[in-house]
């Protein structure tokens, strides 16, 4: 069980173009563009949500296996970390 939570943070603007999410923060002068999938994550984390409810909702809504599914979401959300997007404590 990983107990891990995950915020948005920062100012990040967004949009919706197609199926994808635009995201851009002025303070960071960063911008992501996110897939589908990833626009979704993005969503769930309106509310701060622990990695494994985050992993659990994935795996119901789409048809991929636990496991790839909790490698792909673990990558995506370094990435937002990285970019200063999210928060993990």
């Amino acid at each position: 069980m990983n107990v891990e939570t995950i915020y948005r943070d920062g100012d990040w603007l967004s949009t919706r173009v197609g199926d994808d999410l635009v995201m851009m923060s002025a303070a960071q002068g960063n911008y992501l563009r996110l897939s589908e999938v990833g626009a979704r994550v993005w969503e769930l984390l309106e509310q701060p949500r622990s990695r494994d409810d985050l992993h659990a909702v994935l795996v119901a809504e789409y048809d991929v296996a636990p496991e790839v599914c909790r490698a792909a979401i673990d990558e995506f959300l370094a990435t937002l970390a990285d970019r200063r997007a999210v928060r993990i404590d």
